[in-house]
């Protein structure tokens, strides 16, 4: 049953969020899936933003453990275009204030055993930078059949509290689609895949909608 999942809670600090499941139909689904699994060579290790003025990124083993590549061909361009024309459903889904998309950034990940991302968030500031201009996160989950990981949920923390006891969990399922505010402190949690072989691996696509520079930072709307 392709059933989405909508949290947005009134009253509390906790994130808004929406599951989309079956977000692809089946032959771009096995597209990307094929894709992924045939390119492993092109795969290298993730990076996060650095704190010096050199690099804006660079890998950090304590902080993030996963492969990753950025272009990924034409099921790229097929899938962004899909999160974009989605955009005005995000918007209401997650009660956020309207902004006006510029474009969808994407990079395409595996997460093998062993893997995670400790806690951040999408809107980073870094070496006096300004804010990031990520309005909308979301992750595309995805991987082979029969599954042969488990782990690597994705962990949304409350506003406003770095408690470990204030998240929520959301499963990586099967051709769905978790959308949240980039602004949403957030943590992959470890994966186990006991075979280590690439094609066991929990896949996704991280997504990220910008909006055009020149607007003014948004904070989420609470529902009354």
């Amino acid at each position: 049953m392709c059933e989405a999942t909508k949290y947005i809670a009134p009253r509390t600090l906790m994130p808004p969020y929406h599951v989309y499941p079956c977000f692809l139909n089946k032959s771009a689904h096995a597209s990307l899936l094929a894709w992924t699994i045939e390119n492993e060579a092109k795969f290298e290790p993730s990076l996060v933003e650095a704190n010096n003025a050199h690099d804006s990124e660079q890998p950090d083993p304590f902080h993030r453990t996963s492969l990753r590549v950025r272009d990924f061909g034409p099921v790229k361009v097929m899938l962004g275009r899909r999160l974009l024309d989605l955009v005005p459903t995000l918007i209401a889904d997650l009660g956020i204030t309207p902004f006006e998309p510029t474009k969808a950034e994407l990079e395409l990940v595996a997460n093998n055993d062993g893997a995670f991302f400790k806690r951040h968030i999408d809107t980073f500031m870094a070496n006096g930078r300004k804010a990031s201009d990520r309005m909308l996160s979301a992750v595309y989950y995805f991987h082979s059949e029969p599954k042969a990981f488990s782990g690597g949920a994705l962990r949304l923390y409350s506003f406003g509290t770095m408690e470990d006891g204030n998240f929520v969990e959301v499963q990586p399922k099967q051709n769905t689609l978790v959308a949240f505010p980039s602004w949403a402190w957030h943590e992959v949690l470890q994966v186990s895949c006991p075979s280590r072989r690439f094609s066991d691996s929990r896949f996704n696509v991280n997504c990220w909608v910008h909006r055009h520079p020149t607007e003014t930072p948004r904070t989420a709307r609470r529902s009354s």
